[in-house]
């Protein structure tokens, strides 16, 4: 890759402000349907069993790395910018949590048992949500230790806990990720500004996560702290997050730390705050570049390494995690909405907890989707998870030169190289700083001949046109939000 250039284009006084597309996309991939047209909801029980059984031998992986994903959609609070599945705490019951963990093991058990599985190379566990920090000490202590029980080279690979300031104020919770030697602890911020955390729904406090810290600092924790930070919040400005970049780098210092744009869609909490006009618009898209170039180069600047395009890291390379997360191993997910893929196949669990546990007493799995997307898809993926990755070796897309895909994939390649958002070397392509800034349009290239009408639906919602980047308010109602308003069933809900 080039030198990085500190240049601003979207920031500072006057700026030249270029742009490789006339049209921005606001956010990334994640909030749509990875494959859009596949009717994820369709498959009938033979036909989720059928594709299971191909999961009883070794051969048919793309990847020889495999990874776990456990999901615990439980939290205490709704953050209204959420988009993962969750469910209230059962605070009038908590032995629901025990009872969750029991099935996470029988998942777990059944996937274990596959020869598929059992042949693969276990990297990492990342346990998310909801938030996984409210299970209870002995839940969480019982799935620490049939994980180390069950994995490959537990001690080993890269292990992840997502918690959240307020339950981590019980530190023997704490001791317990520590113990049971998970590296990386991650978890969100988002803003350090008091009223617009409150606007947000964070009901943690700037004392909350002082304590997280300390509580660190008090156990001796070795392992890396990776925080969430949010840009284009609801009324939040330029020099709030620069203040907010400025507080995380220097008085906490992560070991590494995501910077999200604000997802906003017309059925969720935050989005349909501002168009009832309770919450104030955020900022114009040339705001939301600056923001993002802004971040890239303070975080750069400031020794981190741009490992994921949103993602900064004191080290030089994504996590496991990450690399599963982008295509490059396969995932095993575990747990209510969780969704994996292994060989050419992704599976989705049901959203709802009661759906899950019934399935896995029946069947011992709880996938309701377990669906091929064959080589084209395989290459959908990796192609759409390509701008996030920010490189992808020519040597693997030689695999799908058969494919119907290819073609098409690589001119849209071309155009990227030809926009300045994508470097081409001897051996691979590469994303550059440009194509961070602008790496939704990249990803959004590769992923729209998926889209059905409500896919597109969303991203009309999503994206602007250059000619209206000042504009100050960007959210309003019209046809297209109506609409959505009027039929949440008809679009993805969850990320997870």
């Amino acid at each position: 890759m080039s030198k990085i250039d500190f240049t601003p284009n979207y920031y500072g006084p006057n700026p030249p402000q270029p742009t490789p597309f006339d049209r921005l996309y606001a956010i990334t991939h994640f909030i749509m349907p990875n494959f859009g047209t596949m009717d994820w909801d369709w498959q009938t029980r033979e036909q989720v069993n059928e594709n299971l059984l191909k999961l009883k031998d070794e051969g048919g992986n793309l990847n020889d790395d495999i990874m776990m994903y456990i999901h615990v959609p439980y939290c205490k609070s709704f953050c209204h910018y959420c988009n993962f599945n969750k469910n209230h705490y059962p605070r009038q019951s908590k032995d629901r949590l025990d009872l969750y963990v029991d099935y996470l093991i029988k998942e777990i058990d059944w996937y274990m048992a596959q020869p598929y599985v059992q042949a693969r190379n276990f990297t990492a566990i990342y346990i998310g949500g909801g938030t996984p920090s409210t299970l209870s000490h002995k839940g969480m202590e019982r799935l620490f230790t049939h994980l180390k029980k069950v994995v490959p080279n537990y001690d080993v690979i890269e292990k992840t806990f997502t918690g959240e300031p307020r339950s981590f104020k019980d530190i023997e919770k704490l001791k317990l990720v520590k113990d049971f030697d998970f590296d990386r602890v991650t978890f969100g911020i988002e803003t350090f500004d008091p009223v617009l955390r409150k606007q947000i729904g964070r009901v943690d406090s700037r004392e909350d996560i002082d304590e997280l810290f300390t509580n660190m600092e008090k156990i001796n924790y070795k392992g890396d702290r990776c925080v969430d930070l949010m840009y284009d919040l609801p009324g939040q400005t330029f020099d709030g997050f620069v203040d907010d970049l400025d507080t995380l780098v220097n008085q906490y210092q992560p070991e590494e730390a995501d910077l999200f744009g604000t997802v906003y869609l017309p059925y969720r909490p935050m989005h349909k705050l501002i168009i009832k006009e309770r919450l104030e618009q955020p900022g114009t898209m040339w705001q939301l570049l600056a923001m993002r170039e802004f971040g890239y180069d303070f975080m750069t600047k400031h020794g981190y390494h741009n490992t994921i395009a949103e993602t900064f890291s004191k080290r030089d390379a994504p996590s496991q995690y990450q690399t599963a997360h982008c295509g490059r191993q396969d995932i095993i997910g575990i747990g209510c909405a969780a969704r994996g893929n292994v060989k050419d196949m992704v599976s989705i669990n049901p959203d709802k907890i009661e759906d899950y546990i019934a399935n896995i007493d029946q069947y011992g799995i709880s996938s309701t989707t377990m669906q091929s997307i064959r080589m084209d898809g395989i290459l959908d993926r990796l192609m759409v998870m390509f701008p996030r990755f920010k490189e992808i070796d020519k040597s693997l897309l030689e695999k799908f030169k058969d494919s119907d895909r290819y073609g098409p994939a690589m001119k849209i390649l071309k155009s990227h190289i030809k926009a300045g958002c994508v470097e081409e070397q001897a051996d691979r392509y590469v994303v550059n700083k440009m194509g961070v800034v602008w790496h939704g349009n990249l990803q959004t290239d590769y992923m729209a001949h998926t889209l059905n009408t409500q896919g597109k639906m969303l991203l009309k919602c999503i994206s602007d046109k250059k000619k209206h980047f000042a504009r100050d308010t960007r959210f309003g109602t019209n046809f297209v939000t109506k609409f959505i308003l009027g039929n949440p069933e008809l679009f993805p809900l969850l990320m997870k």
